[in-house]
């Protein structure tokens, strides 16, 4: 339908010159928008480089967390069999089986997870040494 709603087109579909540079410059005007929106190849491989980087640190990260939660486990495990089996029935004359080695694992499974919360705090806050992280001015500094 027409603008003036009268059902016929009175130019029959044909468009003025201005019109038709007005639909021209705003076309080029789009075009150029685009393109400096457009992200270049090089922004995208280092974008992707960024993400990989990102992710290969997350998961450095996961296996450091895991590696001494679990080892926590293992060397209290380990102490405690070691204890029931060898010294406890050797120096004592005890035999104390499954309790150092219950103790042990506890002991263990606690000291893995101090660790664990240890390292994820100092991940989260950077490092304890000053020079290495970046300065944060305290409640004292005058800052202008």
């Amino acid at each position: 339908m027409s603008p003036a709603g009268k059902g016929s087109d009175e130019h029959n579909g044909k468009i003025s010159q201005e019109a038709r540079a007005e639909i021209k410059r705003r076309s080029a005007e789009i075009g150029r928008r685009l393109e400096a929106a457009r992200p270049t190849l090089q922004d995208l491989a280092q974008s992707n480089g960024d993400r990989q980087n990102a992710s290969h640190e997350a998961m450095g990260r996961a296996l450091r967390l895991s590696t001494e939660l679990i080892g926590g486990i293992v060397v209290g495990a380990a102490l405690g069999w070691s204890l029931d089996n060898y010294l406890m029935p050797y120096l004592f004359g005890v035999k104390t089986w499954p309790l150092m080695f219950i103790i042990f694992f506890l002991l263990g499974s606690a000291a893995g997870t101090l660790n664990v919360v240890r390292s994820g705090m100092k991940m989260k806050t950077g490092p304890s040494d000053p020079s290495r992280g970046r300065a944060v001015p305290d409640d004292d500094d005058d800052v202008n």
